[in-house]
């Protein structure tokens, strides 16, 4: 940001997000219900708003999540510890991984590219710069994840940087200098992690601001 105008918009990304739809994972319903509590809906869930919402115990359902305070100037200092893989996310690693590959949802894939079109359609719109990114993962992750669902998303990401120039794709993937210390699973990083990453993504802003 630089004279109170937005410049840049960070876009992060999963591997399995063109296909991926959480409302259709029926093993992870349970998690609509965030959903329904910040939203009222509840998306391609297979039961409507209302009839889920009477499911719920009414001191739950009306909960609300609350939001710590955030220092803009010491982004990890929040109170959140420091944790590493186990041996039990080690082991059951493999088994996450294959999961993504049952969780492909033609209608969704179609859904989902035309929001990332609609997302850098609107800063292009509005002069802000879209940086999308996909995070670093574990040399084990990356080895074990479905060929086809990685293939197709380097194909979509690609088409919509084609589309929009304005975009600029960074691979997290392709980052060197990341180990099994900086993740507290095999896909999700730790703080210590978080830190490193974000360090390198303003470095690519920086130099980004440099070709301005």
């Amino acid at each position: 940001m630089g004279g109170g105008i937005l410049r840049y918009a960070l876009i992060g990304l999963a591997p399995f997000t063109f296909n991926y739809d959480l409302s259709k994972a029926i093993n992870l319903n349970f998690l609509m219900l965030h959903y329904l509590i910040a939203f009222g809906d509840v998306h391609n869930f297979h039961m409507p708003a209302d009839v889920y919402g009477t499911l719920l115990r009414k001191e739950y359902y009306s909960q609300r999540l609350p939001i710590e305070p955030f220092d803009l100037n010491n982004p990890f200092g929040v109170k959140k510890p420091l944790t590493f893989m186990g041996h039990k996310e080690r082991l059951g690693a493999r088994e996450a991984i294959n999961s993504w590959a049952k969780k492909y949802y033609p209608d969704t894939r179609d859904e989902n590219v035309k929001i990332l079109d609609d997302y850098l359609t609107l800063c292009e719109e509005n002069n802000i710069r879209p940086i999308i990114f996909l995070p670093p993962t574990t040399e084990g992750y990356k080895k074990h994840f479905n060929k086809r669902i990685i293939d197709e998303f380097y194909y979509l990401v690609g088409q919509a940087c084609r589309k929009h120039p304005s975009a600029v794709f960074i691979d997290g993937w392709k980052l060197q200098g990341s180990t099994d210390a900086d993740f507290y699973d095999a896909s999700h990083m730790n703080i210590q992690g978080a830190a490193k990453f974000s360090a390198f993504l303003n470095h690519c802003i920086e130099q980004l601001d440099g070709k301005r």
